[in-house]
């Protein structure tokens, strides 16, 4: 038996209650007729409704009314208005518990604009039902300016959790205005275990992100749905609503992994495209990981653009293709998607930055100190300035007198102090090898100024008298930096006794 049911039956046994006590009433008190309590009864799924346009904008989105019976016998009602310039259609339904939806449609053909708003009344009446008639009060507001509307993306939203597990990843939605004015809205769930944050906001040209978080506590597995819904009296097409599904599975659920959430690629404007950068992505949880990966740009691709993984990573390359884009910096983000993951969806942040700036693509070493004694361990930076491409790898070699001195060591510079690696390799006598990478860090931006790495060599100079002098230098540059001008390669050593 259905609630709405046991909720007639206990109202059926009040007034039988009622109809008992008032025996021993006056005579010409009377009690509710039993027969009442079969009669159908209208429900309205509400009770106002506002339209906003202006005189010289296009047509006014339609909105939808629900209507059915909450009562017993079936509801047989017809839908009426009282003005030319509003229209219901159907114009009538029958109903025994199922909801009938009613498209209200407004013609602003021949109306003025006017500070007040335009009012009607919708009248729904079944003249057998317990509570006939009921009204819908609606209000146009009609300006001359054309109002806001209500813009937003994604159209739904699908969370996954767990039985007894964590609540899922929260998500995000994007609201913005599509129309003219300040679009002055607010939120609301109709669900308790759905939240939004913040509540409610304004946008003019502008798009504002609210954050949604789904609660599992005291649901049980299968698919539970909930609305959002956006409103604005204002808007031209208010309200606007987000469907939302919360599945809850009794098995793990598979979990979105990606390498990095950020990435940068930079370039001189009317120069080549930046080199491809690569993310990965693995399934951290259970289960099998089926995704697929969009970019929100026509100028940033990614392939493969979709993959499978039950723990392994799968490698996709991202490319940047400039043309047509002015000097500046520009933003794309990557959505990895797997409706069945407990965390999706997962972005990377993608910045591209196209730079004017003159650049003079130099590369040199410097000394320090530039004198010393035996055993001082002496500082060899290589710098550059005005580097004409990003760098995420590069690659030299140090040529030095193995009799003046001995290789200790390399570390980072400013420029590399948080790639993965940067170090040096003795690859015969007085020749060390020199390379680094990025790997997951930043590449090197278009136009840098400073240290790529620091080369130390001990002093020996056993052989070698005082103010024996030693030349160092650096050639054979591979990857990013082997088009760069040396200036100079090379730098004097004087050793002092």
């Amino acid at each position: 038996m259905t609630s709405s049911k046991h909720f007639r039956l206990a109202i059926l046994a009040l007034i039988c209650a009622f109809g008992v006590i008032s025996l021993s009433c006056k005579q010409n008190s009377t009690a509710p007729q039993v027969d009442d309590l079969t009669r159908p009864v209208i429900w309205i799924s509400a009770s106002e409704i506002t339209f906003a346009a202006s005189v010289a904008g296009g047509n006014i989105e339609p909105q939808a009314i629900e209507i059915k019976n909450s009562g017993l016998n079936p509801l047989s009602y017809t839908v009426s208005d009282d003005v030319d310039w509003l229209q219901v259609e159907p114009t009538s339904g029958t109903s025994s518990g199922e909801t009938i939806q009613h498209t209200v449609t407004i013609d602003k053909t021949g109306l003025t604009a006017q500070n007040d708003p335009y009012t009607a009344t919708i009248t729904v009446t079944c003249p057998e039902s317990y509570n006939n008639p009921q009204t819908v009060a609606v209000s146009l507001n009609l300006s001359k300016a054309p109002p806001p509307k209500i813009w937003f993306e994604p159209k739904n939203l699908i969370f996954n959790a767990q039985v007894n597990g964590a609540n899922p990843t929260s998500q995000e939605i994007n609201i913005g205005n599509n129309g003219e004015g300040t679009l002055k809205y607010e939120i609301s769930c109709d669900k308790p275990w759905i939240n939004v944050s913040p509540k409610a906001g304004k946008c003019a040209g502008n798009t504002k992100s609210h954050s949604v978080n789904a609660t599992t506590s005291g649901l049980g597995a299968g698919d539970h749905s909930a609305t959002l819904t956006i409103r604005d009296p204002g808007a031209s097409n208010s309200p606007k609503h987000i469907a939302v599904t919360l599945k809850i599975s009794k098995e793990p659920l598979p979990q979105i992994w990606v390498s990095t959430k950020n990435l940068t690629f930079s370039m001189v404007a009317g120069g080549s495209n930046p080199s491809p950068r690569s993310i990965k992505i693995k399934n951290s949880g259970g289960g099998t990981l089926n995704y697929s990966i969009t970019s929100d740009t026509p100028w940033l691709s990614v392939s493969p653009t979709s993959g499978t993984s039950t723990g392994n990573e799968k490698a996709h390359t991202l490319s940047v293709k400039t043309s047509g884009l002015n000097s500046g910096t520009h933003y794309a983000t990557v959505t990895v998607k797997d409706n069945n993951a407990s965390n999706s969806p997962q972005k990377v942040r993608v910045t591209l930055k196209i730079t004017t700036t003159t650049t003079d693509n130099k590369i040199w070493i410097s000394c320090s100190p530039a004198s010393a004694a035996k055993g001082t361990i002496v500082s060899i930076p290589v710098s550059i300035r005005g580097n004409r491409n990003e760098i995420q790898v590069f690659g030299l070699e140090l040529h030095f007198d193995p009799n003046m001195f001995q290789y200790s060591g390399t570390s980072s510079g400013n420029l590399t102090g948080s790639w993965a690696a940067v170090d040096g390799n003795e690859i015969s006598s007085g020749v060390i090898k020199v390379g680094g990478f990025a790997g997951s860090a930043s590449a090197i931006p278009v136009g840098s100024e400073g240290r790529i790495a620091i080369i130390k060599l001990r002093v020996t100079g056993d052989s070698y008298g005082n103010g024996k002098q030693s030349e160092l230098r650096i050639d054979t540059y591979t990857d990013a930096i082997q088009g760069m001008t040396p200036e100079p390669a090379k730098t004097t050593f004087t050793l002092v006794k």
